[in-house]
Order: C-alpha cells, then structure tokens, then sequence
C-alpha cells in the first residue's frame, strides 16, 4: 500500500502540468555554454522572479530547462520542467549538483549537494491521495494546490558530500552553512528549484579562472520490490507517468567557469 499510494502522489503531481512556456524551450542548447553573473539580489524562494523565465538551456535527456550562474560569493542551479514525469522524479529522489573543479567528468570527491531529499513521500498525499483515486474525472484545483503545499513543506532537507566542512551528510534546508534551497510550482503546473552554494565549498574564489565539470542527476524513484515497472501511470502517452523513466536515473555533463562582474 506503502508503493502505491507513492506512485499515486507522484501522478497526481504530473497531472497538474500545463505547459504554458512564452518561448519553445526545444530551440535552446542541450548544455549551457556561456557563463552567467547572478542578477542581484537572488531570493532562494523557488519563484525564479528575478531570473525573468531567461533560462540559458533545456536539456533533453533530463527534460529539465535550466541555468547555471554565479555571483562574486554563491555558485547557483535553477532548474523548472513543466514534463510530467520529471516533476515526478525530482520529487521522488532530488537533484544532484556535482562540481568537479578540476574539470574533469568524474564524480569521485567531488562535492555534491541533492535536494530535495524527502523521507516518505508516499505519505504526502494521504487522504488526498484516497480522494483522487475515487474520482473518474479530472484532477480537482483545491487538491492539487493542496498537494504542492504538502510536497513544498516536505522538502526540508538537503544531501551533501564531499564538502569537507560540512560533516552531517543530510542538513535541513534552515542550515548555517549557507547552503539554500528551495522548492516550488508555478502557475503554469512547472516544478521549480533553486539551489545556492557558496563558492568556498568548491574551493573557488571569484577570481578563479579554470573551467569545471558540473553533473545534474535525477535520480528518480528507486522502488523496493522487484521486478518491472507497476502502479499509475503507465507508459501510455505524453500525459502519463513513463514508469520505467521514472525509475531510471537521467543526468547530463557540462562545463562551466566562473563568471566575472
């Protein structure tokens, strides 16, 4: 029941998507390629107002619109999909942000920060998940503004490793190590993120001029029981649940160098 009522919350989230973009996110690169100085001042709320829907590229292996940037203190990762089933896997298992400043494609000590990192998110939907399976019809408003609220107080909590100063692996978002994040849904059903790092934890200072490798992983929903893909959702279009993609970490690889202001 446990299962269920997750992959329940999980299509109830991607119902809620309606894919309202002023601009074709399809005609932008796969990878950003230039480097950005953060506008100022940055809000970590997840409304992304001060970054004015200029995102820099939409990746389609992750289906994930992002922009990667950085002022002269906090390296950032701001990341929206309006994709049902990658809403999904953010909310079941996070984002990975991993910095290799040496440029090269290995994860291995290099820092990583994930968020967001939900315990039991098959418990977001509780009643509200029972209320959904007895309707035949279309996805009620009210449950589904319920629901995010449920998901944005959820995500309390962030992973790191490899940030040697920070020796808790898993800290709450009300950290005092100056790692921010946050969590939200637009009013086009878009899932939206932010992340703020500071540069000391990547051994950066704002005149470092060498090039870094950056890694973003979804990590989707890692089930407990065998075999293949079962639930809601299925894989029967673009407005359901891809199960075996939900199950299946995505990730992409770029460069990036620090911009100057």
């Amino acid at each position: 029941m446990k299962k269920l009522s997750l992959l329940t919350v999980l299509f109830m989230l991607a119902r809620t998507c309606i894919f309202a973009q002023a601009f074709d996110p399809k005609k932008l690169e796969s990878v950003q390629k230039e480097s950005v100085f953060a506008p100022s001042p940055v809000k970590i709320d997840g409304k992304l107002n001060e970054w004015n829907n200029n995102f820099k590229a939409y990746n389609r292996n992750t289906r994930l619109l992002y922009i990667l940037s950085n002022d002269e203190k906090n390296m950032y990762l701001v990341v929206k999909s309006t994709d049902f089933t990658t809403k999904a896997k953010i909310i079941a298992g996070g984002v990975d942000l991993i910095v290799n400043t040496e440029g090269k494609k290995k994860d291995k000590d290099a820092p990583s920060v994930t968020f967001p990192v939900i315990e039991h998110p098959e418990r977001l939907g509780g009643n509200i998940s029972e209320r959904f399976e007895n309707r035949n019809a279309g996805v009620d408003t009210e449950l589904m503004n319920q629901l995010h609220q449920r998901t944005i107080i959820a995500a309390k909590q962030i992973r790191v490793l490899n940030i040697k100063p920070i020796t808790d692996t898993l800290i709450s978002i009300y950290n005092t190590d100056g790692i921010k994040t946050a969590l939200n849904f637009d009013t086009d059903g878009g899932l939206t993120l932010e992340m703020s790092i500071p540069l000391k934890y990547f051994n950066l200072t704002p005149e470092s001029t060498k090039e870094m490798a950056y890694h973003i992983v979804l990590n989707g929903f890692q089930p407990e029981w065998g075999g293949g893909p079962s639930g809601p959702g299925g894989n029967g279009g673009p407005n359901t649940l891809n199960m075996f993609d939900l199950m299946t970490p995505s990730d992409f690889w770029g460069k990036y160098s620090l911009a100057k202001k």
